[in-house]
């Protein structure tokens, strides 16, 4: 088995990081694994950017006959699917969501709720 530098967070680096766990996992059945079985994340860039990885990403599933839930409400796009029980989604908040979440945590260090004694 390769060992992967901790520090490579490039694709390449990612997927031999994956194919690692599963390698793990399967040599040792007493390392537990998370029965629902999820790996999701928000994705970087822009919101365009964002976006156009979105459009990519429905393409190539959609060309490789992978069927996937694609949302875009009025707080976030995103993408999901799931591959023999693992759940690989990713997501982007829409920049309008995102400044209402923050506008709306900026008061939260200087209110304190009182609770009863």
């Amino acid at each position: 088995m390769a060992i992967i530098a901790e520090g490579d967070l490039t694709r390449a680096g990612y997927i031999a990081g994956l194919r690692q766990l599963a390698d793990l996992l399967e040599a040792q059945p007493d390392i537990p694994h998370y029965q629902h079985g999820r790996l999701n994340f928000a994705l970087d860039g822009t919101e365009t950017e964002a976006a156009e990885t979105i459009e990519r990403t429905a393409a190539a599933l959609t060309a490789a006959g992978i069927e996937f839930n694609r949302r875009d409400t009025d707080h976030a796009q995103a993408i999901e699917f799931v591959l023999a029980g693992v759940e690989y989604g990713f997501s982007r908040v829409h920049d309008a969501a995102w400044a209402v979440h923050k506008a709306q945590q900026s008061y939260e260090e200087n209110v304190q709720v009182a609770l009863p004694c």
